[in-house]
């Protein structure tokens, strides 16, 4: 029940890796979705609404808090916390009060400190609600495949830091953020598919950098209608658009230009990232990354498509689209160090 319960979850979570999954064994894509599902867990519980968890308490009765093994415990429902004024990282400071957070990072942290040392407290088995089962299933796959916790802490950091910056002064300050939160997850995943070189972590990193950038683009008008502005305002003044237009979703040179620079930039993050995939597990796990990757990076050429409009409507891939990439995604998997990096992540022609 408990690694059900975490499939479940992962599909919810992250429906594209869900299915990508497929193409593990058994007990790693049973891992794998344990390992997504508690960082879902760990993004809801974060990003919930202050009064819906009675203040950092209120964490005490959440899959991810202290025990509390009387209560059923299910996870809190994500939703947007209320946002001060506009504020950067990276040049100017964070705003809001962080004490919530904190707080919550800490409980979080006590939280790893009993799945490590082996003294996790849950329900009897017929009693856990889903998310409960699913916490059992990654307190397994933490301690079988050596995930260091500290990849868990970094994630948390990194959302705390995402619920109050509203802004990012330098592609330098968002590059950090992104290995600190999505980075940490893909290395958390490469412990579980295994490498075989010391490299394969930085690469990882890169890859899910690229990825994360990727869904900037798609996501940038639901972002910015939260009050959220992921594109970094040094690359915005370079091109001369500003919030403002932002905000009225013009769609002019200066707006293509600036999207068609960031794409650039996430397919030299994809370049350099799926150089280390030849170091991954050769057992569907550098398949399952590259079926990422390449989808990943079919969004941008979407992006494109559309002519880098991304207010009309978000760019999407069909399902037709996803499966006409698998050939490359497989050519992407069987590629061995040193050799020639399948045309996968350059424009469309």
């Amino acid at each position: 029940m408990a690694f059900a319960a975490a499939r479940s979850l992962c599909r919810r979570y992250a429906r594209g890796f869900y299915f990508a999954s497929s193409f593990l064994p058994r007990a790693k894509r049973d891992a794998a979705c344990a390992v997504v599902a508690f960082c879902g867990m760990v993004r809801d519980a974060m990003e919930a609404p202050q009064d819906s968890l009675e203040g950092a308490n209120g964490l005490r009765h959440h899959p991810i808090g202290t025990p509390s093994p009387s209560v059923g415990g299910a996870a809190t429902q994500s939703a947007p916390v209320a946002m001060g004024a506009p504020q950067t990282l990276g040049g100017c400071s964070t705003c809001g009060p962080t004490g919530s957070m904190d707080a919550r990072v800490g409980l979080l942290g006590e939280r790893l400190d009993e799945i490590y040392d082996g003294r996790l407290e849950l329900p009897r088995p017929e009693s856990r609600s889903e998310p409960q089962h699913a916490l059992h299933a990654f307190a397994l796959s933490a301690r079988r495949h050596h995930i260091p916790r500290q990849y868990f802490v970094d994630l948390a950091d990194a959302l705390r830091r995402d619920e109050t910056v509203m802004r990012y002064a330098t592609w330098a300050s968002l590059a950090r953020q992104c290995r600190q939160g999505p980075g940490s997850v893909a290395l958390a995943l490469g412990a579980v598919f295994g490498v075989t070189h010391s490299g394969a972590g930085e690469h990882a990193v890169q890859l899910a950098t690229a990825m994360r950038l990727t869904t900037i683009l798609r996501d940038l008008k639901a972002d910015r209608d939260r009050g959220k502005v992921y594109l970094p305002l040094e690359d915005m003044a370079r091109f001369r658009y500003s919030e403002r237009d932002l905000a009225r979703g013009t769609v002019n040179d200066p707006f293509r230009e600036l999207i068609r620079f960031e794409i650039a930039r996430a397919r030299g993050l994809f370049r350099d990232g799926a150089e280390g995939l030849c170091w991954l597990g050769d057992d569907g796990s550098r398949l399952t990354v590259s079926a990422l990757a390449a989808n990943a990076a079919g969004l941008l050429d979407a992006i494109e498509r559309q002519g880098c409009d991304v207010f009309t409507r978000p760019p999407s891939l069909s399902a037709g689209q996803k499966l006409r990439r698998l050939p490359v995604a497989w050519s992407l998997s069987r590629r061995r160090p040193g050799e020639r990096m399948p045309d996968v992540f350059r424009a469309a022609r």
